[in-house]
């Protein structure tokens, strides 16, 4: 039996030294390295042409040639220098150590003083590269050569069949960078169950019909549906598809490890979890929009003050896993399945 039994019924919660032990916590990053990540959006690398990312804790840089797009390590193959610590716009990648350069795809390109090495350049002197899929203008890598994309996000291309995505523009006033002081498991867990939404988010919980909260599992993501209240802003289902007739406000996707996609009539919310370091966590926010009419109401409205709610109640479990009274806990069989199954993907 491993750390979360199968059946959710039978099972406790994740040990609450998962959120404040500085070694399980680099473990767990392990995690991203061995799947997909989001890592940006087409628009991010408009203006410029090299973006400093991660993942995991592993530091990359998205970089931009022509019309093509790479993730690749932004660890000088040299010396170990970072190579990158802003967004730039350049031709090549220049050490600033000692100057080796690499192309924007990352085959090295030039050494000084290097002309008497024997076997130079090789192809380790080159920069490791992760995969790069560029779905609906949102970015995401991987350095796994065994992931397979579109098994990854089979789920969400098969339930959002009928969403436009030709139709969003990226509106930096909705951006957002939250510094929250707690470990990012916190606020995955948080995100996962709508259990908590009557108790805390008191706005939320007058637009949506919280009696037919749903909550869907999937391989590697977690869907919770929140249906509209009579006379709230909701989808135009399309007759044929599943969910043609129900009044559905917000479509709320989890994918592993850490991207929550948000999908309101008015367009898509993007959350991306960042861990910075056992007890500290940052939370990315993204807007695409396909129509300004709905934005601010429904469902999708009230964005600003749902976060803050959340991150009190994130903050505030995190000085609870300190306590040596608190072990672990139980689940809710009907609401809680989205943190049961991220806990079992966490722990297998």
């Amino acid at each position: 039996m491993g750390v979360i039994h199968p059946d959710i019924t039978k099972a406790e919660t994740l040990p609450s030294d998962y959120y404040n032990n500085q070694e399980k916590y680099l473990d767990l990053l392990e995690k991203f390295s061995s799947s997909w990540n989001f890592i940006g959006l087409e628009s991010m690398l408009e203006q410029n042409n090299i973006m400093p990312v991660k993942i995991g804790d592993i530091p990359m840089l998205l970089t931009k040639s022509g019309t093509e797009y790479y993730c690749i390590s932004n660890v000088c193959t040299h010396r170990g220098m970072l190579l990158c610590d802003d967004n730039k716009n350049t031709s090549s990648i220049k050490c600033p150590y000692h100057g080796r350069t690499f192309s924007l795809s990352g085959n090295i390109k030039h050494m000084p003083e290097f002309e008497n090495v024997e076997n130079f350049p090789s192809p380790g002197d080159d920069l490791p590269a992760a995969k790069v899929i560029n779905w609906h203008g949102l970015l995401f890598a991987s350095l796994s050569a065994d992931d397979d994309f579109e098994q990854y996000i089979a789920a969400i291309d098969e339930r959002m069949s009928f969403f436009d995505f030709s139709k969003l523009v990226r509106d930096n006033q909705l951006d957002r960078l939250h510094n929250l002081s707690a470990n990012w498991l916190l606020y995955v867990d948080n995100y996962l169950e709508g259990f908590h939404i009557p108790y805390v988010h008191k706005a939320l919980n007058s637009v949506i019909d919280y009696s037919k909260y749903q909550t869907e599992l999937f391989d590697n993501s977690v869907l919770q549906i929140g249906e509209g209240q009579e006379g709230e802003v909701c989808f135009d289902i399309p007759l044929g598809h599943q969910d043609h007739g129900r009044k559905i406000a917000a479509y709320y996707w989890w994918v592993f490890p850490n991207l929550m996609l948000n999908f309101y009539p008015w367009g898509i919310s993007i959350n991306v979890v960042l861990p910075q370091d056992v007890d500290k966590t940052k939370v990315a926010y993204f807007g695409l929009v396909s129509d300004y009419t709905k934005v601010g109401i429904g469902a999708g409205g009230e964005l600003d003050t749902v976060e803050h709610e959340d991150q009190w109640i994130v903050e505030s479990c995190n000085e609870g896993m300190k306590s040596s009274l608190y072990k672990r806990g139980r689940y809710s069989p009907t609401m809680e399945k989205g943190v049961h199954h991220f806990h079992r993907l966490l722990t297998e």
